[in-house]
């Protein structure tokens, strides 16, 4: 509420000032997906094999400028994961809510991203956490990773293999 009432006068001074969007700009356009989806032998450990069921609702709204170019997308996802070792029925149940923003580099078609929120919180009956991966990462058009904050102990490719089998063992 706070916020809120600071952001009314910048924004009104903004439109007295002639600072708001130019009138030609398209509306920003707001649609939403969702799924579900099973991978049997999501990955191969020593012995088994993980099974993964998702679930994945995606709020996504892509900003224009006045020309109908795309400066800027958002991705909402709230998605539930459940991996299975497929002989002792282990599961851990991974949940994951985070949002991607996408900022166009101008002057380009290239676009900068932040993630932003929990990409794996995953916990297991009577351990507790054993995943996770949460924070900000912000990526460069080329993907490279060019500022991390937060506690992200997820890693890619086989190490993040590794971990899950550990976690399922």
């Amino acid at each position: 509420m706070k916020l809120r009432r600071l952001l009314v006068p910048v924004v009104a001074g903004c439109a007295i000032f002639g600072l708001a969007a130019p009138a030609g700009a398209s509306p920003p356009e707001m649609f939403s997906e969702s799924g579900s989806s099973s991978e049997p032998g999501f990955v191969q450990c020593d012995g088994f094999a993980i099974d993964l069921e998702t679930t994945t609702t995606e709020d996504v709204t892509v900003y224009f400028d006045e020309t109908g170019e795309v400066v800027k997308f958002l991705v909402r996802t709230r998605a539930t994961d459940i991996l299975t070792n497929s002989v002792t029925g282990k599961t851990v149940v991974n949940r994951g809510v985070f949002q991607l923003l996408g900022t166009r580099v101008e002057g380009t078609d290239e676009f900068t991203e932040a993630l932003v929120g929990f990409q794996f919180i995953g916990t297991s009956p009577g351990e507790g956490l054993v995943l996770q991966d949460v924070g900000r990462t912000v990526f460069s058009p080329e993907g490279e990773i060019v500022f991390r904050a937060g506690q992200h102990k997820v890693p890619e490719g086989p190490e993040a293999e590794a971990l899950f089998c550990a976690a399922l063992s």
